[in-house]
């Protein structure tokens, strides 16, 4: 075998095993976005420890404890709370939603066009339908308990995993890798602070609102507003949906004023908080932040929206990193200052 076989036949080899590299992760893409939301939870969780026990000089893994324990309270509380005012409410809600969708037939049905939808909507296997809902719902628990798992064995035993992640390089590759790692870390962390912030404000405005308002579920909705804020604008408009069914249930006056509301709270987010913090934090360009979202819910589906920002944010940093040559962390700390 010649010396110019041997190179086509490494170059045939290569080739394969890049297809097939990309094969596999196309497959396995929502598998790795649930690795990737564990990392982040893990972040988050280990960013809070890391900080507590420089402020009350307490052993790591004793203020891990304490952290775990707490997120798990608030999380238990969380849904306890929503849970119990949303099963109070489901007869007047089921009832309002039913009132809307028949007033909305009784206008479709004066057309020809909407007598032919509602022909085609008649069709709909109803029981096929809650089968895939009863079964998206099992997929949607397995991957909560799946990510908290990643974040609690993440965030307990960082080292042991990292350094595993170390050791799959040669040892002149791994101080490079060791910096885009510590990198990466570091934009994650502002990243989350900057959501954080915004998720925050964003609640508080909500829950004040709808309780001047006197609107039911108050405090739940407006934590359901601040969780939902994780995701940038795609989130502003999924949590304003159950406050306005709900609202219908005391009037339609009512839901207008939740609809103007949320349009405040999130004009506030979008147009005055966001850009005040990106420009502290870590900036991102809202074109590049839709243009990423639009992509991973073509590619993904709804979860590649939810973790498309923070995906753009790792993106960002390699490109800085192993393209332009420049310290993602120097870059940071100028412009905080």
């Amino acid at each position: 075998m010649t010396a110019d076989m041997v190179r086509f036949a490494w170059r045939v080899l290569v080739a394969v095993l890049i297809v097939g590299l990309v094969v596999a992760v196309a497959y396995a893409i929502h598998l790795i976005l649930l690795v990737f939301a564990g990392i982040l939870l893990a972040v988050f969780l280990r960013t809070i420890g890391c900080w507590l026990s420089q402020s009350t000089r307490l052993p790591i893994h004793w203020c891990m404890v304490i952290v775990l324990i707490g997120f798990a309270a608030v999380m238990f509380g969380i849904v306890f709370a929503f849970g119990q005012q949303i099963a109070q409410q489901a007869d007047a809600l089921y009832g309002a939603v039913r009132q809307a969708y028949n007033d909305f037939q009784a206008q479709l049905s004066q057309y020809r066009i909407g007598q032919q939808i509602m022909e085609q909507a008649s069709d709909v296997d109803l029981k096929s339908t809650a089968a895939s809902a009863a079964s998206g719902l099992l997929r949607s628990i397995a991957s909560i308990v799946l990510i908290a798992f990643l974040g609690l064995y993440l965030s307990t035993q960082p080292q042991l995993y990292t350094e595993a992640f170390f050791g799959l390089f040669r040892p002149m590759e791994r101080a490079r890798v060791a910096r885009l790692v510590d990198a990466l870390g570091a934009a994650l962390r502002w990243w989350l602070l900057g959501q954080l912030i915004a998720m925050a404000i964003v609640g508080v405005v909500t829950t004040i609102g709808l309780l001047i308002l006197g609107a039911p579920m108050a405090v739940p909705l407006g934590v359901l507003a601040m969780l939902l804020t994780f995701v940038p604008y795609v989130g502003a408009i999924v949590s304003a949906v159950p406050a306005v069914l709900i609202a219908l249930t005391k009037g339609r006056d009512l839901a207008l004023y939740v609809i103007l509301l949320y349009l405040f709270a999130h004009l506030l987010e979008g147009c005055v908080l966001v850009p005040l913090i990106q420009h502290r934090l870590v900036y991102l360009p809202p074109a590049m932040t839709l243009a990423t979202q639009f992509l991973m819910e073509i590619f993904v589906g709804s979860m590649g929206i939810a973790f498309a920002t923070p995906l753009l944010v790792i993106t960002m940093v390699l490109v800085k990193q192993l393209y332009l040559k420049q310290d993602w962390c120097l870059t940071t700390v100028r412009l905080k200052e």
